[in-house]
């Protein structure tokens, strides 16, 4: 064996590890510049909290949140009107109890069934899934794009609501 051959050998491996170190650095400090420029609200978080991140996005974005004690206030309030943002079997399957199903993706097409019953002032209570669930935020917004004022979220939603107890209608609309 050629001892001069290793030399080499492991010179072109330090030089490679050291490309390799350059390249990773600057993808590193690329990816901080990036995130850095752009918009606060858009950032990605360097620790996150993503437990709570549909409820910051709706803090962020001004949409009013209210828990469990507040949700269930809200359903004596026969003027305020429960829509589940979930798709349409999940809701067929479990939902709170009066609530009317909007799925966000259908929320165009199907939000003139309600017209009766919504106004631009109809309190309205919004939920999906659970925490990490963002439909009921993202029909939130867009029913604040078309004119209702008083949307409310309820973050927890389906899974925090059965998980304490709370009462679950089946089947289809109310």
């Amino acid at each position: 064996m050629n001892p001069g051959g290793l030399a080499v050998r492991r010179g072109e491996i330090y030089r490679l590890l050291g490309d390799i170190s350059v390249l990773l650095a600057l993808a590193i400090v690329l990816g901080i510049f990036a995130n850095l420029t752009r918009p606060s609200s858009a950032r990605l978080p360097w620790v996150g909290d993503w437990k709570h991140h549909i409820e910051h996005r709706a803090f962020r974005a001004g949409v009013p949140v209210v828990f469990l004690p507040g949700v269930r206030v809200r359903l004596q309030d026969s003027a305020t009107v429960v829509l589940d943002a979930r798709e349409p079997e999940n809701y067929e399957a479990g939902h709170l109890p009066g609530a009317l199903s909007l799925p966000v993706g259908q929320a165009e097409e199907r939000l003139g069934d309600y017209a009766a019953l919504l106004t631009p002032q109809t309190p309205l209570l919004l939920y999906c899934d659970g925490a990490n669930c963002a439909d009921a935020l993202e029909l939130a917004l867009k029913l604040r794009e078309y004119g209702f004022e008083d949307v409310t979220l309820y973050p927890g939603g389906y899974a925090e609501w059965t998980e304490y107890g709370g009462r679950v209608a089946r089947g289809g609309e109310p």
